[in-house]
């Protein structure tokens, strides 16, 4: 299978974008209803509004997060790498030969894009499989324990 990365970088973009404008149809509807005339409490113990008002600083966190990961998806420019860093596409195989694409970024991680059928996973190298494979190159063999199980991984090839 070719694997285009640029083609990739247009998904990940396209979701991005999707989930930001979701994200401001919701920050929009938790602030309306934090300030709301039916939601102030005649009491204490009436929380509605203060709930909805965490609830809408809480979304308001997560579309920040998102507008910071779509900057970065815009300004990347898909380029080759030899060794594993930020913005390096991963074709992974496991012990049984499955195989998966992870995108390195320092943003959204946890976003997955379907890909010509294989799913795009975008990590961190917060994560522990990402602090793994960073500066590793293909043919590589990494192992990492997760979830108390030691895994290891072929690396296959960096786009």
């Amino acid at each position: 299978m070719v694997i285009h990365k640029h083609d990739i970088l247009t998904l990940i973009q396209t979701r991005l974008r999707t989930d930001l404008s979701i994200l401001e149809q919701a920050v929009a509807l938790a602030r309306d209803t934090a300030t709301h005339g039916d939601c102030l409490g005649s009491s204490k113990y009436e929380t509605m509004a203060l709930e909805a008002s965490y609830l809408a600083q809480g979304q308001g966190t997560r579309l920040l997060e998102v507008v910071r990961a779509l900057e970065y998806f815009k300004r990347l420019k898909p380029t080759a790498n030899t060794n594993i860093g930020l913005s390096s596409l991963v074709l992974l195989a496991d012990e049984e030969a499955r195989q998966q694409l992870l995108w390195l970024s320092p943003e959204a991680g946890g976003l997955k894009v379907p890909y010509h059928g294989l799913e795009v996973t975008v990590i961190t190298p917060r994560s522990p499989l990402g602090q793994a494979l960073l500066n590793h190159s293909a043919g590589d063999e990494i192992h990492i324990t997760i979830a108390g199980k030691l895994r290891s991984y072929e690396i296959v090839e960096i786009y």
